[in-house]
Formats: structure tokens, C-alpha cells, sequence
């Protein structure tokens, strides 16, 4: 069933706005995918707050236009065959998301690449993004990181103290 004029105006505004205020878009082929893998596969998706759906080539490479991406930019080499677009504002969570699906269902949904933050990445940039720490968990780590400098000091400076409070015990035993 063919959709009319405005139903494709619909489309690609929704996908202007998503993918103008996502940080990743990730292209994916999903022949071969029944209903109940891509339900499954849909319900990982929304639980990480990432947007997933199907769309037709033309309607993406409007969408794509529409927020700048000149039409001789590598992303547009990417929309061939069937395409799902993942997109989320969190870079990493859609790339995390299809590679581990697709590693869990024998490789039925494959990358076709992705765009992030204004760079297009192909099927292998996007697989080693997916291999990325959260970036809660690379914060944690910085925290941490300054946290340790500060810490060694801390035990630095108490040991000093308590070994002039050894000294000054031992002193005071002694002339008793």
C-alpha cells in the first residue's frame, strides 16, 4: 500500500527532527528478521531511549537533505536495499544495540554504517563505536582518575602525621 503526499511529509519531518537532535544515526539492513525478532529487537530499542524504525530510501535521503547532508556525502552511498534507522541522543546505545542483536541472532541484522556527529562512518567505524564505554561510564572513570591524585595525597600526608605522632608517643613513653 502506497502512502500518500502528506504521509511522506509526515515521515520526513519526524526524521528531520529525530535525526537533527540525535547524536548517532545507525543504518541497518534487516532482510531476514521475522516479526518476532524485529518486536524483540524494537523493545531493546525503546527501553534504551533509542528511536527505530523502517524507512524508505528516498523519504531518508529528504530527511538527510533537510538537515544538511549535501547529497554527495558518503551516507547517501549507504541507502540501498532495505533500510532500518536507529537514532538516539546517547552516540554509542543504537551501534551497542544492533551488534549485540545481530551477534545474538547469527548476524541477521547487518550495519550498514552510520553518521555521527557530522561524520559518516562505515559498517566497521560503527561496530568499534559499539565496542565504546557509556559515556556515564567514561565520566565515572574521570571522576575516578581525579579522585586518585587526591587520594594518594590524603594517605601521603596521614602517614606523615602519624609517624610524628609515633614519634611524639615514643618520646613521651620514654621519659616515663
Amino acid at each position: 500500500m502506497s502512502i500518500t503526499r502528506n504521509q511522506k511529509e509526515v515521515v520526513v519531518s519526524d526524521l528531520h527532527g529525530g535525526i537533527g537532535e540525535s547524536g548517532s544515526v545507525v543504518l541497518a539492513d534487516f532482510t531476514g528478521i521475522n516479526v518476532e525478532d524485529i518486536t524483540e529487537l524494537r523493545l531493546q530499542m525503546r527501553e534504551a531511549g533509542v528511536i527505530f524504525t523502517v524507512v524508505k530510501n528516498t523519504l531518508l535521503k529528504r530527511a538527510f537533505e533537510d538537515i544538511g547532508i549535501k547529497p554527495d556525502e558518503d551516507i547517501f552511498g549507504l541507502l540501498n536495499g532495505p533500510t532500518a534507522i536507529a537514532y538516539s541522543e546517547d552516540e554509542v546505545a543504537p551501534a551497542r544495540i544492533i551488534k549485540a542483536f545481530s551477534k545474538a541472532h547469527k548476524g541477521l541484522l547487518v550495519m550498514k554504517g552510520g553518521f555521527v556527529s557530522g561524520r559518516t562512518f562505515s559498517a566497521d567505524e560503527v561496530i568499534s563505536l559499539a565496542d565504546m564505554p557509556s559515556k556515564e561510564e567514561l565520566l565515572a572513570r574521570v571522576v575516578g582518575s581525579m579522585n586518585s591524585p587526591l587520594q594518594g595525597f590524603v594517605m601521603v600526608t596521614s602517614g606523615v602525621i602519624r609517624k610524628f605522632l609515633y614519634a611524639v608517643n615514643a618520646i613521651s613513653e620514654s621519659k616515663e
